[in-house]
């Protein structure tokens, strides 16, 4: 890959992550986990569980099939590097989701220290996501 490539990509990703309303300190790079595992962190919203359950039996796949990316948590979060986040993607079948969340931070003690601009990666202890919100398009296969 020529130096010119690898810029835009870094470039790409930073303004993707703009976009996302992620930080850069926040949380680095993508991070692959199981479409199981995404469904758990999104279980709290029943029509969209239902949706990716629809999904998955249209295309005849089980949820401990495909593969998701998540935003990863990188070592700035002392307690939190390596936890995946939204925004979720998951390919299933001939379609792709994307999930997008809401996220509030915890300290060991369980009062909140904010959303990502705001939480200290230091304290944060845990997070929760809420208002989940997402979008379906058609994958070339």
């Amino acid at each position: 890959m020529t130096r010119t490539a690898s810029a835009t990509i870094v470039c790409l990703s930073l303004a993707m992550n703009m976009l996302l309303g992620v930080e850069p300190s926040s949380a680095q790079g993508g991070g692959s986990l199981g479409l199981d595992e995404v469904l758990d962190a999104v279980k709290a919203d029943a029509k969209l569980v239902a949706e990716i359950q629809a999904e998955l039996k249209k295309s005849g796949l089980k949820a401990d099939g495909p593969i998701c990316t998540g935003f990863r948590h990188d070592n700035r979060w002392t307690d939190l590097s390596g936890a995946r986040a939204a925004p979720y993607e998951c390919d299933i079948g001939k379609r792709r989701i994307v999930i997008q969340a809401d996220r509030v931070y915890f300290d060991e003690a369980a009062r909140p220290l904010g959303d990502v601009r705001k939480a200290n990666p230091k304290r944060a202890d845990s997070f929760k996501e809420s208002n989940f919100r997402w979008t379906w398009k058609a994958l070339d296969k």
